[in-house]
């Protein structure tokens, strides 16, 4: 269960697992919606824009599977990552959200990851797939090898231990529960159909 089931319409509570303070009015924060179920465990990814006087003039936000994070940690924290870009959305009735993320790292700047996230119009497609059409806000923010390798080892102990620490529920999640006479079947079908 997440941060964010069961509520009830009451508050919400957001666990911060990262934030990073851009020298250009701008904060990257990473929270916590970490799941049982895979499809839906994931971090909240948001850059935020300020004025000189710190009020909030843009926010963008992505939402990016836990798994996948993982491995992008991994290659940022062992020297081998070079880019990662993860399309997802949300359709709606009236409108569908598409949320673009890319952290690449460009040698060739002092700061060299670049970290841009892009939210706007999308257009569902396939299997439920949304493909943006059009960006309507987007924000970049550029970090230091180790402010990068310092986010990446936080992220990746964070859910590391969180996982640990819900074993037991996140096996229970997973657990698929049938009968012996339906694995015959499933060991039959599969046979014929090879």
């Amino acid at each position: 269960m997440s941060n964010y089931e069961n509520n009830n319409g009451g508050e919400v509570s957001k666990i911060q697992i990262h934030r990073f303070v851009a020298k250009d009015n701008k904060i990257l924060d990473i929270t916590d919606m970490l799941a049982f179920d895979v499809k839906r465990s994931k971090l909240s990814i948001t850059l935020v824009e300020f004025d000189d006087n710190w009020a909030a003039t843009r926010r963008v936000r992505h939402y990016v599977d836990s798994d996948d994070i993982k491995l992008v940690c991994y290659d940022i924290l062992s020297g081998q990552f070079t880019a990662f870009e993860d399309h997802k959305g949300t359709a709606g009735q009236d409108y569908t959200e598409a949320r673009v993320l890319s952290l690449k790292k460009e040698t060739k700047y002092r700061q060299p990851y670049v970290l841009r996230i892009d939210n706007g119009q999308g257009e569902v497609q396939g299997q439920g797939q949304v493909k943006m059409v059009k960006a309507t806000d987007s924000l970049t923010i550029q970090m230091t090898e180790f402010e990068a390798r310092k986010m990446a080892l936080v992220i990746q102990d964070y859910i590391a231990q969180w996982e640990t620490i819900n074993f037991r529920k996140r096996q229970d999640a997973r657990t698929v529960t049938f009968t012996p006479a339906q694995e015959d079947h499933r060991k039959r079908d599969h046979a014929m159909a090879a």
